[in-house]
């Protein structure tokens, strides 16, 4: 019976202990960092910030606060020697699922390119990028192994398989292919998830909620001609008005966006229309179509330096498009436009090596500063648009309550944007989250 009472005061002891060490290590508070001695980019603005470190807890900006400070309260201290700190970049139009060859892609099995994949994001954080926006592929999963831990890599917002009508730019079925309408196979590119045939409003609709199902922050549609496509010449129209406000309210249903491929004027007004808020590459944009674009609020995601790449690889389709570039950019920066940073570089690993180029490239058209803002904060606003989606907080700023995505540099990128091209010799920290990922100070 002694015994009994004794394990029974003992139990009862350790339960009433039990819950306030719980709540003591719940309440723990996150630690704190102070990064010093640098100069701010704040993703916004084309003037450095001076006279401030900034003060990290846990994986947000917690506040910027006056240099020379007592340093002793925080956890952890950054010396930041005399660097240029900026956000961490953000590619708002990624491929990481096309990185090898198409006929590779194509014609190996599809877990060779998700091994690629995961070879690249490693590659891609190194180089500054700390966010990317995946504009066609199976990149939920790739989102969550990189959250989880399992592979090193920046924040995911992936967008699912591209929606594309018949004849339109993800239609790469053989000749001899059987519809699936008529009890054809599934079109390869659909077994891969890049890519989803879908006509008519309804089934517009109904592939974008398959996207959203499957994890996806925004959708993606297709509604002109491509370069890389084999059945669409760079004018064409594709989908109607009403198809593409069939997926416009399927995103909006689930507090998020529409993005679109296009490139000709018929297909990016049509789109607009429609309520679709950012316009991928857009290079034959004309000026009427661009005062829309900015009437709209609509963001702009350009490419300059793939569409020289894929120019050099002979791509026939390429030439059109980089005619139109300069007259393009031009209306950009008459009417003021939103214009946002992204690569669209695929199908050559070693051609993706140069990705970091199109910062370069774009200094025929934008300042440095212009440029920076472009990868930052312009991003940062665009992904924003996914609303209730988002699976993060605020990015491509330096303020109070965003996310702690920072870059140390050696040099000041708004001198010359070539310095963030080139991480090798220039970035010497990289934070996600407020978890350093790279320290050479």
């Amino acid at each position: 019976m002694k015994i009994f009472v004794v394990v029974a005061m003992a139990t009862l002891v350790m339960a009433l202990a039990l819950p306030a060490a719980w709540a003591e290590s719940v309440a723990s508070p996150p630690p704190t960092t102070l990064i010093r001695n640098v100069s701010i980019f704040n993703g916004t603005s084309e003037t450095l910030i001076t006279g401030k470190d900034v003060v990290v807890k846990g994986e947000v900006i917690e506040t910027l606060v006056e240099s020379g400070g007592d340093a002793s309260a925080y956890d952890h201290v950054i010396e930041g020697k005399g660097g240029y700190l900026t956000p961490g970049l953000i590619d708002a139009h990624y491929h990481a699922f096309i990185g090898p060859s198409f006929p590779e892609v194509m014609n190996q099995p599809f877990i060779v390119s998700h091994y690629a994949a995961a070879m690249e994001v490693k590659d891609y954080l190194e180089r500054g990028v700390t966010t990317i926006r995946e504009m066609a592929g199976p990149a939920a999963g790739l989102q969550i192994a990189i959250d989880k831990g399992y592979i090193p890599g920046p924040r995911v917002y992936p967008s699912g398989m591209m929606i594309t009508q018949t004849s339109g730019h993800m239609d790469f079925r053989n000749p001899n292919h059987l519809p699936k309408e008529m009890g054809g196979a599934a079109p390869l590119i659909e077994m891969m998830g890049t890519g989803y045939l879908a006509d008519g409003a309804d089934e517009v609709r109904k592939a974008a909620r398959e996207q959203l199902s499957n994890g996806a922050t925004q959708i993606k549609l297709a509604v002109t001609g491509s370069v890389t496509g084999t059945k669409d010449p760079i004018f064409v129209a594709e989908y109607t008005v009403d198809e593409i406000r069939a997926a416009v309210e399927a995103a909006a249903d689930f507090g998020t966006y529409v993005a679109v491929h296009a490139y000709n004027p018929t297909g990016i007004r049509r789109a607009l229309e429609a309520g679709a808020m950012t316009i991928e590459h857009g290079n034959l944009i004309d000026e009427e179509t661009m005062k829309l674009l900015v009437e709209k609020g609509a963001f702009w995601v350009p490419q300059v330096w793939a569409d020289e790449v894929y120019l050099k690889q002979g791509l026939k389709k390429a030439k059109v498009v980089a005619e139109g570039t300069d007259t393009a950019m031009g209306l950009a920066k008459k009417y003021g436009a939103k214009v946002v940073f992204g690569t669209d570089l695929m199908f050559d690993l070693e051609n993706r090596k140069t990705v970091m180029q199109e910062l370069v490239a774009r200094k025929k058209y934008f300042s440095s500063p212009e440029i920076l803002i472009q990868a930052t904060g312009n991003a940062g606003a665009l992904l924003a648009l996914s609303g209730k989606r988002n699976p993060y907080g605020r990015l491509g700023v330096i303020e109070e309550g965003a996310m702690a995505d920072l870059l140390i540099y050696s040099a000041n990128p708004l001198e010359d944007v070539a310095i963030v091209a080139k991480p090798e010799d220039n970035l010497m920290l990289i934070m996600k989250g407020g978890v350093l990922q790279k320290n050479e100070l």
